[in-house]
C-alpha cells in the first residue's frame, strides 16, 4: 500500500508539472505548471502540541485537549507554487515538503506507569518526512483589513518512530511508520496585522498537522495523531 501511494503522488506530480491551464481573461497563452510570476516559494518554520483531539473535533473547535506527556513539534516546511489563480480564481497549488522533529517528557521511570507500558512508549525523538501537494483559497470578504489565505494539503508521510502520542492512539491497534499526511493552515498578512512595510510578504497562521490510516485503508491503522501548530511563513 505505502508503495502505491508514493507511485500515484510521483504519477500527478508530473501529471501537474506538464498541464496546462488557458487563462479565461487572455486566452493568449497557456499557463505551464511552475512557471509562476512573483514569488515562487513559501517558507515555514513552525511549533506545535500535541492534542488528543481528533480531526473533527479541531476543525469544529469542540476539542483540543493536551495529549499524552505534553509532547511538541518543531519543523519546517517549504513549497514551491505550481500554479497561481488557477482559471482565473482566487486559487494557488503548491508542492510541499516538511521536516518535522517530535518530542515529548515520556519517563520511563516514573513510578505511575504501568508495568506493561515501560516497554510500549519511547524516550526517543521521533523525525517526520512529508510530501504534499497544497491548495489554497486566497479570496475573503474582510482582505481590505488583513489578507487572509487557507491552504489544506494531501499527501504521505513517513516517521523513522512511532511517536507517543500516536502509540497512546493506536494501543492495541495497527500502527505504521508510513502514513496518510494532511495539513490544514489559516494565515494572515502580518503587514496588515502590523503595518511594517517590510512585512509584506510574511504572513502568521495556525493549523492542523494530522497524520491517519485513512479508517484501516493505509497499512491497516484505523486512527492516527494530530498536533495543532503556530506559525510564520515568508515568501521567496
Amino acid at each position: 500500500m505505502k508503495k502505491s501511494i508514493i507511485c500515484l503522488m510521483i504519477l500527478f506530480s508530473l501529471n501537474l508539472y506538464s498541464m496546462d491551464i488557458e487563462s479565461n481573461k487572455s486566452r493568449e497563452k497557456n499557463k505551464k505548471a511552475f512557471q509562476v510570476e512573483g514569488k515562487k516559494y513559501i517558507i515555514r518554520p513552525l511549533f506545535g502540541v500535541a492534542t488528543a483531539a481528533d480531526l473533527g473535533e479541531i476543525i469544529t473547535l469542540r476539542g483540543g485537549e493536551r495529549g499524552p506527556y505534553d509532547g511538541k513539534i518543531m519543523g519546517l516546511q517549504v513549497e514551491r507554487y505550481v500554479f497561481k489563480q488557477v482559471l482565473d480564481l482566487p486559487i494557488n497549488i503548491t508542492l510541499q515538503s516538511s521536516f518535522v522533529v517530535h518530542t515529548d517528557n515520556y519517563d520511563s521511570n516514573d513510578p505511575s506507569l504501568k508495568p506493561e507500558d515501560k516497554g510500549y512508549y519511547t524516550e526517543k525523538n521521533s523525525y517526520e518526512i512529508n510530501f504534499g501537494i497544497k491548495i489554497y483559497w486566497t479570496q475573503f470578504p474582510w482582505d481590505k483589513y488583513v489578507r487572509t489565505r487557507v491552504g489544506i494539503s494531501e499527501g504521505v508521510s513517513y516517521m523513522n518512530r512511532v511517536t507517543n502520542l500516536e502509540r497512546y492512539n493506536l494501543y492495541g491497534k495497527n500502527q505504521s511508520n508510513y502514513l496518510n499526511y494532511i495539513d490544514i493552515t489559516a494565515s494572515f498578512n502580518a503587514r496588515d496585522i502590523t503595518r511594517i512595510e517590510y512585512l509584506e510578504d510574511t504572513y502568521l497562521g495556525f493549523g492542523v498537522s494530522h497524520r491517519s490510516g485513512i479508517f484501516g485503508n493505509v497499512n491497516g491503522v484505523d486512527g492516527g495523531s494530530n498536533n495543532i501548530t503556530v506559525f510564520f511563513e515568508t515568501e521567496l
